[in-house]
């Protein structure tokens, strides 16, 4: 392995500004998101909930296909009462008697109770892993350095 120089051109500084920037807004919006659940989780009540129903609908995509999408009618306990609340729609039907994750504002329970998501947490480390490559490749394009197998 050798060290070696390069000239960088225009287009690799672009691509490297580029992808400096897009890597920034990537790890910049794991943050926020990140923040976001956080703060639910220590403002919101979470329990559990039973889907009891599904509502479908009908709706058109955007080459005007027809297609079903299909929202959980979910029921929980807050503070002795029942809830029932209607989740977000989706393209798949969640079976009855399924057990999910509600988060709800215990002041106000029936309009604020939504399904929380399983990959939840996800979400802002795969923010934060795009970003990262996306820095590092940005890093790579601007370095006039580069490391070389061969003896050229």
């Amino acid at each position: 392995m050798n060290l070696k120089f390069r000239q960088i051109t225009f287009e690799d500084k672009f691509s490297g500004i580029l992808g400096l920037v897009i890597g920034c807004v990537f790890i910049g919006g794991g943050f926020l998101v990140n923040n976001q659940i956080t703060k639910e989780r220590a403002t919101l009540k979470q329990t559990q909930g039973t889907v009891v129903d599904s509502l479908r609908r009908r709706e058109r995509d955007s080459k005007d296909k027809q297609k079903e999408t299909y929202a959980p009618v979910v029921e929980f306990l807050a503070k002795g009462d029942r809830i029932r609340f209607t989740g977000d729609y989706r393209s798949y039907r969640s079976s009855n008697g399924k057990i999910v994750a509600v988060r709800y504002d215990p002041q106000r329970p029936k309009t604020t109770a939504r399904v929380v998501d399983s990959y939840e947490g996800l979400i802002p480390w795969i923010s934060f892993g795009m970003g990262g490559l996306s820095l590092i490749s940005g890093l790579r394009q601007i370095s006039p350095i580069y490391l070389s197998s061969s003896d050229e």
